[in-house]
């Protein structure tokens, strides 16, 4: 079809749009409101459900030269540090596990896009959708015409509470230290140089590789019942970090407070969207479906939907299916991995001993069935069958 496609927010979510759609889009275009395309040091953690669509989307390859394989998942108790529980993954049998950069997948996406002809214009921030004349009005009173917008304008997306609902991000009661520190200063536990996840009362934290540079990512995770600053992000004071991990593992501590700056960031969620497609709008990313991280599939659920959408337009010629069925398919898996990301931040932070003990007596079977039940969703098959159902 001959469309002109407008993407709203140069994040994962707008850039995976624009490598998913340009090919078969040629007036693909991604406005960004910022003067650059810059993103905050912070790692990601890309599992099989999305590095299997990436590998069809032909940005996988490249996103391996800049990331981490790492072998295995290590669960681990806070104080002491010892090794709970470990799951491989990377092996030949698997689809990649990628951790990387935050920074340099923003890179990789952003070449991608551009190498195959796409233009991204920044300084655009949206004013106004005219719905009826199918047109994007810009804070700098210019105008652009468009067949379908596809707003990627993250969590506290104004597309969404302007066009779809009146809601606002709300403080999910937790909050997140996060930095990025070398490997050197990593504590001298066998493994340590993987995926590692300890669990604490009422917190918990992981780290692992972001790649070839020795650069580790970490984010510890604390309860809170309010956020009282004015920004989601600000510099941390290390004395208060300390403190909110008083009797953790003290390598641990002293590795997470090697950088010279951490970050305290307050995590913020929306209720779960009832629509995410209305006349030539749609929703992707944490536009349509904003959760708190305790699955690491945030980047995971921008690149499904960029990938589901994709497919359903190369398949279906009538736009009107193709957003209908997008919004089946993507609002039943957002929905779903909101609830178990709630879910599985409960289990993260028991705090009472004999539920402490329950749950790290079934540690093994319970977080390898989670990792399986998340991780073998496949966009692909799933949107296939849905064409097929519909036929």
């Amino acid at each position: 079809m001959n469309k002109t496609i407008a993407i709203i927010g140069a994040g994962i979510s707008g850039l995976a749009a624009g490598c998913a759609l340009k090919k078969q889009y040629k007036a693909t275009t991604i406005y960004e409101r910022s003067e650059n395309i810059e993103e905050f040091g912070a790692g990601v953690t890309l599992s099989p459900n999305a590095t299997r669509l990436l590998g069809r989307m032909g940005v996988l390859k490249k996103l391996k030269r800049v990331g981490s394989l790492p072998k295995k998942i290590i669960l681990r108790e806070h104080s002491s540090g010892k090794e709970m529980v470990s799951f491989s993954i990377n092996n030949p049998e698997m689809d990649a596990f990628i951790t990387v950069d935050r920074r340099d997948l923003i890179k990789v996406l952003l070449s991608t896009f551009q190498n195959s002809g796409g233009v991204v214009e920044t300084s655009r921030e949206v004013s106004e959708i005219d719905l009826h004349n199918n047109k994007i009005k810009f804070s700098n009173s210019k105008e652009q015409a468009a067949d379908l917008v596809i707003a990627c304008d993250g969590i506290k997306s104004g597309i969404r509470e302007k066009h779809f609902d009146s809601s606002s991000p709300i403080f999910s009661n937790f909050f997140a230290w996060r930095g990025m520190a070398d490997k050197k200063y990593l504590p001298r536990l066998k493994g340590i140089n993987e995926i590692n996840i300890y669990y604490g009362p009422e917190a918990h934290v992981v780290h692992y590789p972001t790649g070839p540079e020795g650069k580790i990512s970490f984010v510890g995770i604390r309860k809170s019942k309010i956020w009282a600053k004015e920004s989601w992000k600000e510099e941390g004071s290390k004395e208060k970090f300390l403190k909110d991990f008083s009797g953790w593992n003290e390598e641990l501590l002293k590795f997470m407070v090697s950088p010279k700056k951490i970050y305290k960031w307050g995590l913020f969620e929306r209720s779960k969207s009832q629509n995410i497609q209305k006349k030539h709008i749609i929703l992707m990313g944490d536009a349509a479906h904003p959760t708190v991280p305790f699955l690491g599939q945030g980047g995971c659920m921008a690149i499904e939907d960029a990938y589901t959408f994709q497919l359903l337009c190369l398949k279906l010629d009538n736009q009107k299916n193709i957003l209908d069925l997008y919004e089946k398919i993507r609002l039943r898996r957002g929905n779903w991995i909101q609830t178990r990301s709630k879910l599985q931040a409960k289990f993260n932070h028991l705090s009472n001993p004999l539920l402490v003990k329950a749950r790290n007596l079934f540690l093994g079977y319970m977080s390898l069935n989670s990792l399986k039940a998340v991780h073998s969703y496949d966009a692909h098959q799933e949107t296939i069958t849905a064409l097929q159902k519909q036929a």
